[in-house]
């Protein structure tokens, strides 16, 4: 079968490896789809902190069962499914209590083990969803991204009615806002960049505000009747936004830290003890939230499709993919689709 390698940064290649084997409990997917995410595009430039060359990028991966262990009972040969990328070794204390997303030893495929960027990926029958329908493979690509947006909201608690502002209008963002709405939220947006805010308008119908204006803290203000945000989710992992979250929240508000900041984050401390806020982060997904997402999606609240602006075909990814990361290419989220 076909690889794509990624042997270092900026430099792809392709290579023959053989069919996977298929253990009792693992399951062999044929790979139809990857959609590409934002910790792809750091590990192609060289800044994954977690990575290691060489690897098959891509945890965002869609396919159909093409084999299947002996113990494996719920999945066939045909089956449509998705991956769920996490890797938990199932002892420690955070796996013992549920926490799989958070497992001190956690591995992921695309990271710390090759990915989806092959025609065939082996992997436990536990970390393949089936999905029912007939939806193209490119949507079922985009479901992954979806449930980090699922798992953020959770840390609110959210309540019908209940004002939220995502910091950072990316595929992530995105994700975290409508999301919000399956809660019955108002949710608006803040992003530095015109384009991503005419985007988010246009295609979610999403408010999108500019955080560098003048008079951001105002906007905030008036759109919240005084009261602030009972919720604040930062997608950006820039240590300027994260550090001032705190500062539009209300009096017991929550802020959720999605993006990962490289360095020192600084609070004044005497003013974020005085709001009593809770300050959550998160990491990765879990098998409640893949199900949730689906659900969500069945209901129609939730379009996977509207997120996807670019695709190429997995023989000419080698070279797109370089193009698809430059700050100027117009992508908000791509997918490289299998034929055969």
């Amino acid at each position: 079968m076909k690889a794509l390698v990624l042997k270092g940064p900026y430099d792809f290649s392709y290579e023959e490896r053989p069919y996977p084997d298929c253990p009792a409990d693992h399951v062999v997917v044929r790979v139809d789809a990857v959609c590409i995410c934002g910790s792809d595009i750091h590990a192609i430039q060289g800044h994954q902190p977690l990575f290691s060359f060489p690897r098959v990028i891509g945890h965002e991966v869609a396919g159909t069962v093409h084999q299947v262990g002996e113990a494996v009972t719920m999945l066939s040969v045909g089956d449509r499914v998705c991956l769920m990328p996490c890797i938990p070794c199932g002892s420690c204390r955070a796996c013992r209590k549920g926490y799989t997303n958070s497992c001190s030893k956690l591995q992921l495929y695309g990271v710390h083990r090759d990915g989806g960027l092959q025609e065939y990926l082996a992997a436990p029958a536990e970390r393949w969803l089936k999905v029912p329908g007939t939806s193209s493979p490119q949507t079922l690509s985009m479901l992954e991204p979806l449930t980090i947006g699922a798992h953020a909201v959770a840390k609110l608690n959210l309540q019908p009615g209940d004002q939220v502002l995502v910091v950072g209008a990316g595929p992530i963002g995105v994700s975290c806002a409508l999301n919000a709405r399956t809660y019955g939220a108002q949710v608006v947006l803040a992003d530095t960049s015109p384009q991503r805010r005419a985007f988010c308008k246009e295609i979610f119908h999403l408010e999108v505000l500019d955080p560098l204006r003048y008079d951001y803290p105002e906007i905030l203000q008036k759109i919240t009747s005084g009261n602030l945000f009972d919720g604040v989710i930062d997608t950006t992992a820039a240590k300027t936004s994260m550090e001032q979250d705190w500062k539009w929240i209300c009096h017991g508000g929550k802020i959720v830290f999605v993006g990962i900041c490289n360095g020192t984050l600084e609070l004044d401390g005497l003013s974020f003890h005085m709001r009593e806020p809770s300050l959550f982060v998160t990491r990765n997904s879990t098998r409640q939230d893949f199900e949730r997402v689906l659900q969500y999606w069945q209901l129609g609240f939730l379009e996977p499709d509207q997120f996807i602006t670019h695709t190429v075909p997995f023989e000419q990814a080698d070279q797109v993919l370089l193009r698809w990361i430059q700050p100027d290419s117009g992508v908000f989220k791509g997918v490289v689709h299998f034929t055969g």
